[in-house]
């Protein structure tokens, strides 16, 4: 069959400007899917049918309407998922009333109860967290039955509308939400179903401003007739329809056109052909059945006769809702590097460039009936280079009152290159087009260091967004010149009376910069005026196409940190990139051919003219480059590498690290020196410091001598839960560590109380070095990027008791000078931090096995396996297994073999 070309807005992951965001254990029409306890297979939730109808429990009194007001909305949300016709659910929501067998609502997973109530004070609710309403399941592992389930709202920082279409205004310090469709949605969950990608369904993971979402979609409906199918062998209800044979499905897998592996983690979606809106829109997510088979498979249920197109999208946060900030489970943490695409039959392809990714042939689905094969192959481009300096954005976005929001990209390809397309992720409150005033691609003002606004290369003005996904505007701009840079732009309208609906807002990356922080955006007024944005990267990319295969460079590296020493300051990267001097991989995503074609690494600051200039070249492998001091220009510079090859080519350039931006008045401390470090007065009592630049390490001296008790602690300032330091200290003596710890001063702050032992042959003064840095600095985690954290600062305590007597807080070191240890909380959610320390007595290099194991000794992560130098270092655990899965909640163990050295420590995982 001829293929067909279709554009779909294909959605992409809802976030509010306040952070409208909803907690659930999980995921999407597609069934809230977890491994199972063995972790050889996944369960799907779900209540058995002795349950059924499902008891729950209202106490609806509040700080807003009328108490049986608020009953009578519950219910009605409840009652929604009952009259689905093609499911058996029953439900039983009944008002609290202390009569005899019910118990106060509360959240309590032992009490036998399943329990909706109002939190007025907002017990259950961090301030400011944003979170509306929540969830709490408990799910039995062996088979995925669920044996309780509570439901609370948060009535204190949120206000129940009931009014329709629009909502009532909130009173002040309050935000109005339609209570019913939250409501409506936390019972999903209640009932075994996670977030979705379809627009307006009531499983999206966001609460629109509206009231749309109190009726339940196409995809809502499946996906609950999914879990409790009505079908005519268990006897129909009246009116009920059987599910199976009414509807139809698809299967089919999803396989890498790089290498033919399976895809784990591609969204799926089924479009109705002769209606392809939101309300005839399905979803589903493969990775389920790859689980136990590893082929990618995917199934989509419920679907009504008719012809589809099918699309897979990734889970990267970037173009689907269901994006891995908000799956949970087995999905947990996925970030697949492909693009959207739709199947095309015969046509489907790895070669992008044959196989358009917006060509479809539909595919006919009967009832009862499955269409089967529909096996998609990710599309590659050989030479085509995104430029997309950012990590998964979470449920935030951000505006401006009028002027410029701006995202800079370096070009740093050999000419001539094609700009083909920029994309951008918008969103509206209300669903109406995210309409700018105008948006546009300038070039580089090197007057200002900004762009030239007054005369674009290409204007679109005014600029109608899509309210809820992925905006591609073609460029085919052919580029001439070598290290060009390009600027886009786009404008904002003033607030409207109706603010926050009716106006664009722009996605980002924000609460976690796990790629680090680019430096390339901009907030400019309407005069051109305006600087760097510092705390969050904007949701901008730009794909440039090479003039040739060969001119397509190596993979740019990442985590770049700086530390300043007592003359210099040295720049490190990460280097897993390269193995033998071999890069793995090309920007393309493509292997490279040949050898040896890295060549060098190269640092650069901008100037103030915003051209980039070579700071210092680094020899080939080698993961870092000192410049002096003299050579670092005072006050706030960025600094970034490049990777080049033997021909020359240049890499995109990595995360910054900003030297002489908010450094405290003890740099530079950044070493183990009775010179160098800092010598504190004592006792030492909230001593102002910093973490800056991205990769600092502050060293300070204390002296003691034998039986005192060395005192410290080290406690962040202005932690908001956006990307905040995680502190971690190291108590040093003669260069090997006698003491660490992580975070037990509380949150992320650590805290030591060491003794000092007797040592033969010391002198009686001692002195002792104590370091304070971020956990994810590059010295620490090898794979760890270092932060430009926003506020950088902290407070230093230290003390010396003199004869103290035995202390023990924190994490002594044996005698040996090797310690293994996990220092997060444990049980830990949802990542597990473990420190080790390789003693310099035993070699200056280790050859590391760090590995986690299930309890019946099954290997499901391989975390840390290569040569590494004595000293301090953490890995991190993400509860994933090698395959990028999420494991289930239980009990593991990491072990550690390094040279003489083998420990094992325990870890349990809860989610």
């Amino acid at each position: 069959m001829k293929p067909h070309r279709i554009r779909i807005a294909l959605t992409a992951l809802g976030v509010l400007a306040f952070a409208l965001t909803l907690v659930s254990p999980a995921s999407a029409f597609i069934r809230l899917t977890r491994a199972n306890a063995t972790n050889t297979g996944v369960v799907q939730a779900h209540w058995l049918d002795s349950a059924l109808p499902l008891t729950s429990v209202i106490n609806p009194i509040n700080g807003d309407i009328n108490a049986l007001t608020a009953l009578g909305i519950v219910q009605a949300s409840a009652q929604s998922w009952q009259d689905i016709n093609t499911s058996f659910l029953t439900v039983n929501a009944v008002q609290y009333t202390g009569a005899p067998g019910q118990l106060l609502p509360a959240l309590d997973a032992g009490d036998g109860q399943n329990s909706m109530f109002f939190d007025t004070p907002g017990a259950n609710f961090a301030a400011g967290s944003g979170v509306i309403a929540f969830v709490r399941s408990t799910i039995d592992l062996t088979d995925g039955h669920t044996l309780d389930a509570d439901m609370v709202f948060n009535d204190h920082e949120f206000y129940c509308s009931t009014s329709s279409p629009a909502l009532t205004p909130a009173p002040p310090g309050q935000i109005s939400v339609d209570l019913q469709s939250v409501v409506t949605h936390e019972y999903g969950h209640y009932f075994g179903l996670d977030h979705t990608s379809i627009a307006n369904a009531t499983m999206i993971p966001f609460i629109i401003g509206d009231t749309r979402q109190r009726s339940l979609e196409l995809d809502d409906r499946a996906g609950n007739s999914a879990i409790y199918p009505e079908s005519a062998a268990r006897g129909l209800s009246p009116g009920a329809a059987d599910f199976a044979a009414t509807t139809g499905t698809v299967t089919g897998t999803v396989v890498s056109g790089f290498d033919g592996s399976a895809i784990f983690g591609a969204h799926v979606e089924a479009f109705l052909l002769s209606n392809p809106t939101a309300a005839n829109e399905i979803s589903a997510i493969s990775g389920e059945l790859t689980v136990r088979n590893g082929q990618g498979d995917y199934k989509i249920y419920g679907l009504p006769p008719g012809d589809y197109a099918i699309a897979i999208i990734p889970l990267d946060g970037i173009h689907t809702i269901a994006a891995d900030a908000n799956v949970g489970g087995i999905f947990n943490g996925i970030d697949i590097n492909f693009e959207p695409e739709f199947w095309n039959g015969a046509g489907e392809s790895g070669n992008g460039f044959h196989d358009n990714p917006n060509d479809f042939t539909p595919v006919t689905v009967g009832a009862g009936a499955n269409a089967a094969n529909i096996a998609f192959i990710t599309n590659t481009y050989a030479g085509r280079v995104e430029i997309a300096q950012y990590g998964a954005f979470e449920n935030f976005v951000t505006f401006r009152n009028t002027g410029y929001l701006v995202k800079r990209f370096d070009l740093p390809f050999t000419p001539p290159f094609t700009v083909t397309k920029v994309s951008f992720p918008t969103f509206t409150f209300n669903g109406v087009p995210a309409t700018f005033l105008s948006v546009r691609l300038c070039e580089l003002d090197t007057a200002t260091g900004l762009p030239n606004l007054a005369s674009p290369l290409l204007q679109i003005a005014p600029y109608a967004g899509s309210p809820n996904g992925v905006n591609d505007i073609p460029i085919d701009l052919t580029i001439t010149q070598a290290d060009k840079v390009l600027f886009w732009a786009l404008q904002f309208p003033g607030l409207p009376p109706s603010f926050p609906n009716n106006f664009p807002f722009l996605r980002m990356d924000f609460l976690d910069l796990e790629r680090g922080l680019f430096a390339n955006d901009y907030n400019i007024n309407l005069a051109g005026v305006g600087g760097t944005i510092v705390d969050r990267n904007l949701a901008i990319s730009m794909t440039c196409q090479m003039g040739a295969s060969d001119l397509t460079p190596i993979a740019g590296p990442s985590g770049l940190g700086a530390n300043r020493r007592a003359s210099t300051v040295r720049y490190s990267w990460l280097n897993e990139l390269y193995s033998g001097e071999i890069p793995i991989k090309r920007a393309d995503g493509f292997p490279m051919f040949g050898a040896q074609v890295f060549d060098h690494m190269q640092l650069v600051r901008r100037l103030p003219s915003g051209l980039l200039q070579v700071a210092s070249i680094g020899q080939q492998g080698n993961g870092s480059i000192t410049i002096p001091s003299v050579a670092v220009p005072a006050g706030p510079t960025f600094f970034f590498v490049q990777a080049i090859d033997k021909y020359g080519h240049k890499s995109i350039t990595s995360n910054t690290t900003i030297t002489g931006f908010n450094e405290d008045a003890d740099e530079p401390n950044g070493r183990a020196s009775a010179t160098e470090a800092t010598l504190l007065p004592l006792p030492t009592v909230d001593r102002p410091e910093t973490y800056s630049p991205a990769g600092d390490q502050d060293y300070f001296r204390v002296d003691a001598q034998e039986g005192d008790v060395i005192e410290a602690s080290a406690a962040s300032t202005g932690q908001d839960g956006r990307n905040d330091q995680d502190l971690v200290m190291f108590l040093y003596e003669n260069g090997e560590v006698v003491a660490f710890d992580d975070d037990s001063n509380g949150g992320l702050n650590p805290k030591l109380s060491f003794t000092v032992p007797p040592r033969r042959g010391m002198a009686k003064i001692r002195s002792f070095y104590i370091l304070v840095t971020d956990i994810r600095g590059s010295s620490l985690i090898p794979l760890g990027v270092p932060q430009v954290r926003i506020p950088p600062t902290y407070k230093l305590s230290a003390n010396v008791v003199v004869g103290g007597g035995l202390a023990r807080i924190g994490n002594p070191v044996e005698a040996d000078g090797f310690a293994f240890r996990n220092t997060g909380p444990n049980p830990a959610n949802p990542q597990a931090k473990l420190i080790y320390v390789l003693p310099r007595s035993g070699g200056s290099s280790y050859g590391v096995k760090l590995r986690i194991y299930d309890v019946n000794g099954r290997m499901v992560r391989k975390l840390v396996d290569s040569a590494q130098p004595s000293g301090p270092h953490v890995a991190v655990w993400d509860g994933t297994d090698d395959g990028g899965r999420g494991i289930a909640s239980g009990h593991y163990f990491a072990r550690i073999e390094a040279g003489q050295y083998s420990q094992k420590v325990g870890i349990t995982i809860l989610k």
